[in-house]
């Protein structure tokens, strides 16, 4: 037998084929610009770190020769070594002498060294020189007091301190022995001029040591940088608001050198990345304008007469449509099927108006039945209430009887969320203790996740109205108990929420229970439960299911298909 090939559709083949070709096209510009965008960020980050690491490693190279130079001196000096023991004062000049010419020398041959100073007699005398070009000549005598303090404090261990000026920062390195000590100076200089060097950036520098900040402490506060560093043992970048910033700490410091750049787009891509971008998304509206353009005029039109074709077919029509098409031929089709429609819905209308009217009619009878009862009942009790001198009780009445006629007056819901019954019944109970002479108990098993289901107004506080009604025990003493359990029940693959309405009382009277499980057309007594089965019957059909029986009490059960459940 010969296979039958099964036809394509139309509109599913165009959109496939043309969009195919143009989404290949855009993913593979926008993976492109990606790429690159992304490329141009590492890049860059490469860059710019790598110009802070480069002068952090200068700086480092410059401490390490220095280091060398003054522990030369401190271990293989002669006039050094002399210093440290109790000389007269001839000798210690004759020997510091000595030192400083050694040290000039030093200044002289070795461009790291910015500077130097020799304390000696107790520390009492000192003698130093600092390389003009570099550090201003009138600030050595404050430097000088600077690195006494801190030698004086430090005792003889060799480390690094920074010392801060008004427009410069100095690193300082010194070693004593007894009387004697010498420290050596390095100077950080311009270091934007330095960083700027490697890149053609603006940027600003910030230094932090430990808790101070000697340079840049506006964008510190700003930027909050000491809180960022945090913990982190050498080096930190990330970006801080519109900045990015790299950070590095100098060995056997405690001083991090920031470097904080400007983030704008231009940190992100070049001109060239941009104008491929914006061509990425030019493409990209593009192609939406285009699919809009088929969509609107071919794909949508002919979608619409293919659904109201399979309508016809099937009966399910119940309009004529309005289709609006620039193609002529659609445009045809379009007023074939509007005349054939709206002949077979002039058939069918004034039919179809008739029963949903009298239905509407019939709920709304059902409904207004119930309301009169409750009222009178609301008013009996306020009148016995206020006959007894009780205002507190009354004005709490009041409000429960106001949220009991608010619910009542739904007229225009068939449904409402269960939740929104249980509380309803709630408020029933309460407005019950004021006029019932006996204790009322009711409690609620609700499942979560039938709490939003949608239920007939009054399907649940029908059966709670009827056992305060006709539940009779002989005493006022024994309480009344009512339990409402309502949950999830499967049957057959489907599902129904399960309400379940109990008491203490007497139980249904057995000659009505036959009456109150028959047909719901038939039975004059109980008028509030056979009024809640004709309504479930309109809302549900056949799908409803509905038990009354006595075990210690009377039960009642409704069974609700999930169909109808908002």
């Amino acid at each position: 037998m010969k296979r039958t090939r099964q036809p394509m559709y139309m509109k599913r083949t165009i959109i496939l084929i043309m969009m195919a070709g143009y989404m290949a096209l855009l993913v593979l510009l926008l993976v492109t610009s990606s790429y690159l965008i992304r490329e141009y960020q590492m890049e860059n980050r490469r860059n710019e770190r790598a110009v802070l690491v480069e002068y952090i490693t200068r700086i480092q190279n410059g401490m390490d020769i220095i280091d060398r130079h003054l522990y030369d001196v401190y271990a293989y000096n002669d006039n050094f070594n002399r210093l440290a023991g109790i000389l007269t004062p001839v000798e210690n000049y004759q020997n510091a002498y000595a030192l400083q010419d050694v040290m000039k020398n030093k200044l002289l041959l070795e461009e790291d060294l910015h500077g130097y100073f020799i304390y000696y007699d107790r520390l009492s005398q000192s003698w130093y020189n600092v390389n003009n070009n570099i550090i201003k000549a009138e600030k050595s005598s404050a430097l000088n007091k600077i690195i006494r303090t801190h030698i004086g404090s430090e005792g003889n261990m060799r480390n690094w301190v920074v010392v801060s000026g008004e427009d410069e920062t100095l690193l300082t390195v010194s070693c004593r022995k007894d009387n004697v000590a010498i420290a050596a100076v390095y100077s950080l200089g311009n270091i934007e001029a330095q960083l700027r060097q490697g890149m053609d950036k603006p940027l600003d520098v910030v230094l932090i040591n430990g808790k101070t900040v000697p340079k840049g402490e506006t964008i510190e506060r700003e930027l909050a940088l000491r809180e960022v560093i945090g913990d982190n043992l050498r080096t930190w970048s990330g970006r801080i608001g519109d900045r990015y910033v790299y950070a590095e700490r100098i060995d056997k410091t405690d001083l991090w050198v920031c470097m904080a750049l400007e983030y704008n787009i231009w940190s992100i891509m070049n001109v060239q990345q941009l104008f491929l971008l914006l061509i990425t998304l030019i493409s990209l509206f593009a192609v939406g304008l285009l699919y809009r353009f088929l969509r609107k005029e071919f794909l949508y039109p002919l979608r619409q007469l293919t659904g109201i074709m399979n309508q016809i077919r099937t009966g399910e029509i119940h309009q004529a449509p309005v289709i609006t098409v620039g193609f002529r031929e659609l445009r045809d089709m379009s007023e074939t099927l509007a005349a054939m429609i709206s002949e077979i819905e002039r058939h069918k209308l004034v039919a179809y108006e008739e029963i949903i009217e009298r239905q509407r009619a019939q709920m709304q009878y059902l409904q207004l039945q119930l309301k009169p009862h409750f009222y009178l009942n609301g008013l009996k009790t306020l009148n016995a209430l206020a006959l007894e001198g009780e205002p507190e009780k009354m004005q709490e009445l009041i409000l429960n009887l106001s949220s009991h006629l608010r619910y009542l007056l739904q007229s225009e819901r068939e449904v409402v969320p269960l939740h929104m019954e249980i509380d309803f019944v709630r408020n029933y109970v309460e407005m019950q203790k004021h006029v019932t002479g006996r204790e009322v108990q009711c409690t609620f098993q609700v499942e979560d996740e039938v709490a939003a289901w949608s239920v007939p107004v009054l399907c649940v506080h029908t059966f709670i109205e009827n056992s305060i009604k006709y539940a009779k025990f002989g005493s006022t003493n024994i309480p009344l108990c009512l339990n409402v359990r309502a949950g999830l029940l499967s049957m057959d693959g489907e599902r129904y929420l399960d309400i379940i309405v109990t008491d203490n009382g007497q139980g249904y009277p057995p000659e009505l229970l036959p009456e109150l499980n028959s047909d719901v057309s038939g039975g004059d007594s109980h008028v509030g439960i056979n009024n809640i089965k004709r309504r479930c019957r309109f809302l549900y059909g056949e799908k409803l299911e509905y038990s009354f029986s006595n075990d210690g009490g009377a039960i009642s059960e409704l069974i609700l298909p999930e169909e109808k459940m908002g």
